[in-house]
């Protein structure tokens, strides 16, 4: 439990460094939080938040700057949104309501979030079309990897090459037949619901049967569509060039942040990822913020914002939380 000086020198603290991107000395939190101490009170306070991790001192100087743990501290206890402009607001709805199609509405919403932000933009958008299931065909190409299609109305077909390391090969034979046999004219997102509230004596069937779907059901890395990546490499906390090749192997394999923005889609509010709490060290460097958008209350895309560590967390969420409702209104 931290003290409610401790509490004004942490928050004054991380809104100082994100403003300056200079280690905060003592002399600066007097005068910003204009606490009744002396500076030596202050020192004293900084040296117990670093001894648990929320600071870190700087090799350059006597001041600290705030570690991941110190950024989640902020986030979770203190952080306030700044609206965004009524010029702001007003681009983002007519831009999203705009009657160009779904795919230009998706590239431009991006480069603008990209644009006002100042960072790197990235949106996912699941294909919104209904899609009913006629066959499912899995051909198998070794002893761990298929490809799997499925034939859909409107002669549309989707194939995936999937792993069946786990499948028993009489089980996944099993689960196509049952698929085909039972579920032809079903829409596909409707089917692992009913799957799951099956009969147990084919318990091990539907397990591999929602296994296959899924494949089928979310998102892939050719879905996610990004821009302002060089808004990104060229921000001063990118300095050296192991961080930069992070992020060109980030934004061009981009498999890290389809597993990091396909967990936003089973959530219903803003996430942020800050540092290494992304279990990734391609973003190590950087915090991302990203919130899911609706069609008719079912989850359809995800959106965020992938900036460095020391990033203005009031506007940007204000920004992605903003846009993914609008786009949700749509």
């Amino acid at each position: 439990m931290f003290t409610d000086r401790e509490k004004i020198i942490i928050n004054s603290l991380v809104e100082e460094y994100i403003s300056t991107g200079e280690p905060v000395s003592s002399e600066k939190l007097l005068s910003k939080s204009k606490l009744k101490c002396s500076t030596a009170t202050i020192r004293k306070d900084l040296n117990n938040l670093e001894s648990v991790g929320l600071l870190e001192a700087t090799h350059t100087s006597s001041g600290r700057i705030p570690t991941v743990e110190g950024y989640r501290y902020y986030i979770d206890h203190s952080l306030s949104r700044k609206p965004l402009s009524l010029e702001e607001q007003t681009a983002i709805k007519n831009l999203i309501n705009s009657d160009t199609n779904k795919n230009n509405i998706i590239s431009s919403t991006t480069e603008l979030i990209s644009e006002i932000s100042d960072f790197a933009a990235v949106i996912g958008s699941l294909d919104i079309d209904k899609k009913i299931f006629l066959k499912l065909e899995v051909h198998k190409l070794s002893s761990t990897r298929a490809l799997a299609v499925v034939l859909m109305d409107n002669n549309h077909i989707d194939n995936k090459i999937i792993d069946i390391s786990s499948f028993k090969l009489s089980k996944l034979n099993t689960c196509v037949k049952y698929l085909n046999e039972n579920f032809a004219g079903i829409e596909l997102r409707n089917i692992p619901q009913i799957l799951s509230n099956s009969l147990e004596s084919i318990r091990g069937e539907i397990d591999t049967a929602l296994k296959v779907l899924n494949n089928f059901m979310y998102l892939d890395v050719d879905d996610f569509l990004i821009r302002g990546q060089r808004k990104l490499v060229d921000s001063k906390e990118f300095y050296n060039i192991e961080k930069v090749k992070n992020l060109v192997e980030l934004f061009e394999k981009k498999q890290t942040l389809k597993e990091i923005l396909t967990n936003c889609l089973s959530n219903e509010s803003i996430q942020i990822y800050i540092g290494k709490e992304s279990g990734s060290d391609l973003l190590a460097d950087c915090s991302v913020i990203s919130a899911p958008y609706k069609k008719n209350n079912e989850t359809v895309g995800v959106l965020g914002v992938i900036g460095p560590k020391r990033m203005n967390y009031q506007r940007i969420v204000e920004i992605v939380d903003f846009t993914a409702k609008i786009f949700s209104k749509m």
